[in-house]
């Protein structure tokens, strides 16, 4: 149960970000990050608009409903630097309905939830930088970080520099140690970047390890810079998982794309996804609707579960998430 006296009057009164109450989970000292597995949402913004393309005629609920509601812990924003500002939406003009117009705001809903609920394993906000040309990369990759820290503290976040320690990179970081511990990331969220190519390189400029960056990026286990691998298809990229995941990276994989699959009901990618051990699957429906007869949830999960690849046998679901420990 919640350890009484400082957790009860921190949870009434708030004690800062520094002191953050405790939970009896009985393995945060021994799980990991590597350990579990939860829900994501694609898109996690979006909103269908009335003339959207059958592939984008999904509407997610706002953030915090998903983080309360739909068990899910991993969200996906895209961002486009206009005019100085971040604004999350999927294609400007064409399919632009947000649930959270800008990132602050997105952010904000996120953390809100957090605050309210500081016994949730660790959270991924998953981003992808848009359309940007160098040097609006660079102004792009600065006001995100910039962004981030407006709203969440840095000791709520698990950074590049936490996860690598003294070690040379985070590839041997985590191939030495793992992730930190379930107890050391509870209340607190991980950035990760879906951008390869000029985005990618602009954020690893001076930062070859990411040092002194805030967020992960996709990389692939013989990047000194590796820690979180974005794999789509757990089909053809089954190998490229089992890889990534014996090197200890964190992968995010997809149920379902361009609603193929809950259209046809087919659950053959999903059932693919959830037995392919990565940490995070995406879907553009976490929840059954009147659309679909189709969902995507994690087996025995309240809501994550422990990874069926990696997790060691002594695991349960109600020590990677205790409900009670959540109202």
């Amino acid at each position: 149960m919640i350890r009484a006296g400082l957790t009860a009057l921190c949870l009434v009164c708030g004690c800062g970000d520094n002191l953050r109450p405790t939970f009896d989970y009985p393995l945060d000292d021994h799980l990991a990050l590597q350990h579990l597995q939860a829900k994501a949402t694609h898109n996690s913004y979006h909103l269908a608009a009335e003339s959207t393309f059958e592939e984008w005629d999904y509407s997610h609920a706002p953030l915090a409903e998903q983080l309360a509601d739909e068990g899910v812990r991993e969200i996906e924003l895209d961002i486009y630097y206009i005019e100085g500002q971040l604004v999350v939406e999927h294609v400007p003009h064409a399919d632009a309905l947000s649930v959270c117009p800008t990132l602050d705001r997105c952010l904000e809903q996120v953390k809100g939830w957090s605050d309210a609920h500081p016994a949730h394993h660790a959270l991924v906000v998953q981003i992808e930088v848009k359309d940007s040309t160098q040097p609006e990369i660079d102004l792009a990759l600065a006001a995100l970080e910039e962004n981030i820290l407006a709203v969440w503290p840095l000791e709520r976040i698990i950074t590049p520099d936490e996860v690598r320690g003294d070690a040379p990179s985070l590839a041997a970081a985590l191939a030495e140690r793992g992730w930190p511990t379930l107890g050391e990331t509870r209340g607190r969220v991980l950035f990760a970047l879906d951008n390869r190519g000029e985005v990618r390189d602009r954020y690893l400029a001076g930062s070859p390890a990411l040092e002194g960056r805030l967020a992960f990026i996709d990389s692939a286990p013989a990047d000194p810079f590796a820690g979180f691998a974005v794999l789509n298809d757990p089909v053809a990229d089954a190998a490229a998982i089992d890889e990534a995941l014996a090197a200890n990276l964190l992968v995010r994989t997809r149920a379902d794309a361009d609603l193929v699959e809950p259209r046809a009901a087919d659950t053959t990618r999903r059932d693919a996804a959830l037995a392919s051990g990565a940490q995070f699957v995406s879907t553009d429906v976490p929840v059954r609707t009147p659309d679909f007869d189709y969902q995507v949830d994690i087996p025995s999960g309240e809501p994550s579960r422990c990874n069926p690849v990696t997790a060691p046998a002594a695991c349960t679901a109600s020590a990677i998430e205790e409900p009670a420990f959540l109202r």
